[in-house]
C-alpha cells in the first residue's frame, strides 16, 4: 500500500509540473510580438498572394470621400487592423510610428482599413479608436468583417498589410505582404 501511495504522489506532481510548462509555454506564445499574422509569415493565407489582382471595391473613407481600387495609386500600402485582435493592438503604434517617418505625399499612398470586430459596444469603440490614431498617417477606412475591401484583398488574418502597384492604368496588383509591404514599397512615387 504504501508504494501505491508513493506512485500516486509521484503521478500527480508529475501531472502538476506538466499542467504548469504547459501554461507557461501557452502564455509565451500568446504574448510573443512576431506571431504569424503579424510578421507576415503565412500572410498569403491571410489573403490574396503576391502576384495577385486586386479584386473590385467600392468604399467610403471616415472623411467622406469615396475609394475604389483605381484610387490605390501606382505605389501604395493598404493595411488592415481589427478591434478586438491583441495582435493588431499591438503593431498598431509600430505602423503608425513608421508611416509618420514618410514624407507627407508618401502618407497619402497609406490606406489603412479597420474592421469591426463584430456587433459589440466596446469593439465598435475601439474600432473608431484605431481609425482616430490612424487618420492623421494614413486614408482610413470603417467596415465590417466582410467590407468591400477586406472581401478584394481576401483577407482573413489581422494584421495584415499588403503594398499594391497599378502601373500604366493596369489593375492594382500586390507586389509584397506583411510587414514587408510598407518596406519594400516606394509609396507614393507616382
Amino acid at each position: 500500500m504504501f508504494y501505491l501511495s508513493v506512485a500516486l504522489a509521484a503521478v500527480a506532481a508529475l501531472c502538476a509540473l506538466d499542467l504548469m510548462l504547459t501554461l507557461a509555454v501557452l502564455r509565451r506564445l500568446r504574448d510573443r510580438p512576431d506571431g504569424p499574422a503579424e510578421a507576415g509569415a503565412g500572410a498569403e493565407e491571410g489573403g490574396i498572394p503576391v502576384g495577385a489582382t486586386v479584386g473590385a471595391f467600392t468604399t467610403v473613407g471616415t472623411d467622406g470621400v469615396e475609394i475604389t481600387e483605381h484610387d490605390l495609386g501606382d505605389d501604395c500600402v493598404v493595411a488592415f487592423f481589427s478591434a478586438g485582435c491583441p495582435p493588431c493592438r499591438r503593431r498598431l503604434p509600430v505602423f503608425v510610428k513608421q508611416v509618420a517617418a514618410l514624407p507627407e505625399a508618401d502618407r497619402r499612398a497609406v490606406v489603412a482599413v479597420v474592421v469591426s470586430g463584430g456587433d459589440g459596444s466596446d469593439d465598435f469603440a475601439e474600432s473608431w479608436e484605431m481609425a482616430e490614431r490612424l487618420a492623421p498617417v494614413a486614408r482610413v477606412v470603417r467596415e465590417e468583417p466582410d467590407g468591400p475591401v477586406t472581401t478584394a484583398f481576401g483577407v482573413q488574418a489581422f494584421p495584415s498589410q499588403f503594398a499594391v502597384r497599378t502601373g500604366f492604368g493596369a489593375a492594382p496588383r500586390v507586389t509584397a505582404v506583411g510587414r514587408a509591404a510598407l518596406a519594400a514599397q516606394p509609396v507614393g512615387s507616382a
